[in-house]
């Protein structure tokens, strides 16, 4: 176990290096000047380069990265032009945000996968295997971000269940922030009103995600299932008398459900890479807004951070499920024992 953390410890510093040098230099191929965007439209040149020099950008651009890489190596991501805030200061206050929206949209996308699996295993061959296959390849043909603006369409324009955006009503007091989550501090706090208010906020962003990745979770629960139904022991347990239910929720279950998680969880990367078209669509004050109005008037320090800390959460997903994987499969333990 040791060994895995350090040979993965290696490799995910070697990835972050070679992600931060290559947005760093790519975001500085972009023809623009981030200090003429900031000083306005009728500046003067001298206002112009007095902005460039205090954030550094008349410098050479291998000293620029020099600099950049050894604030890295303090945590420190540089300073956004826009806010005229660190962008570490930034990240703490819009990446609990999107942790949240991340988090749920993965939870229910595995709820909803495994559930639909379920049914259309049940049913094989039926109407209803069918007509799971086709709705979910449909979902995930949409465009993630004409989806959003469909289901804003209905849910909020037509039957008015739904906020069109946001993460919590302008008019109302938010909870005091403990962890970040609004779900959790509206719990810690007791307000249950306030819960639900950031709950339907939640579902609307977070269908946007799900429904756009549902056919592959759906096809590879289903896949894993039949497999496993194929096996011996289900054979043996029908001979024992064992019923459908309990052979599926005590056997056939617990043997798909970790190949499974290995697979899906590939999936959470494209959450990461889609966050920002969700939450620009829906206004949703996460680091994908965040460094969406910081492309808009070309900020480096926000995008290339935002490459950052997408990568690290991945890594640390992935290690996480490396570790995981033995305990929920015996037969790994045995393997690496």
């Amino acid at each position: 176990m040791l060994g895995l953390l350090a040979r993965r410890g290696a490799w995910s510093l070697l990835i972050l290096f070679v992600v931060a040098t290559l947005t760093f230099f790519l975001s500085r191929v972009v023809p623009a000047d981030p200090a003429a965007f900031l000083a306005g439209q009728n500046a003067s040149p001298e206002a112009v380069a007095r902005i460039r020099a205090e954030y550094g950008l008349d410098r050479p651009l291998l000293s620029q990265y020099v600099a950049y890489m050894g604030g890295l190596l303090h945590g420190d991501f540089g300073r956004s032009i826009r806010t005229n805030r660190p962008v570490a200061e930034d990240l703490r206050a819009f990446l609990p945000a999107t942790l949240e929206l991340l988090i749920f949209s993965f939870a229910l996308y595995l709820l909803a996968s495994w559930f639909l699996a379920i049914l259309a295993v049940r049913w094989r061959g039926g109407w209803v295997d069918g007509t799971i296959r086709v709705f979910t390849m449909l979902g995930s043909g949409i465009p993630v971000f004409w989806l959003g603006m469909a289901l804003q369409f209905v849910f909020f324009y037509r039957l008015g269940w739904l906020p069109i955006g946001g993460r919590f009503p302008i008019r109302a007091i938010p909870p005091p922030p403990v962890t970040g989550f609004l779900l959790i501090d509206t719990l810690l706090g007791g307000n249950l009103h306030a819960f639900g208010q950031a709950l339907a906020a939640l579902l609307l962003p977070a269908a946007a995600i799900v429904i756009n990745l549902l056919a592959v979770g759906t096809r590879m629960s289903r896949a894993a299932l039949i497999t496993e139904y194929a096996r011996p022991y289900v054979r043996t347990a029908r001979g024992k008398g064992a019923g459908p239910g309990r052979i599926l929720y005590r056997h056939v279950l617990r043997n798909a459900i970790a190949p499974v998680l290995a697979a899906t969880s590939i999936q959470f990367g494209y959450m990461i890479s889609w966050v920002i078209l969700v939450e620009v669509i829906f206004d949703w004050p996460g680091i994908g807004l965040y460094a969406y109005q910081s492309f808009e008037v070309f900020d480096y320090a926000p995008v290339v951070a935002l490459a950052i800390v997408s990568t690290l959460v991945f890594l640390v997903i992935s290690l996480g499920l490396d570790l995981l994987y033995p305990w929920l499969d015996p037969r790994m333990r045995e393997a690496t024992s």
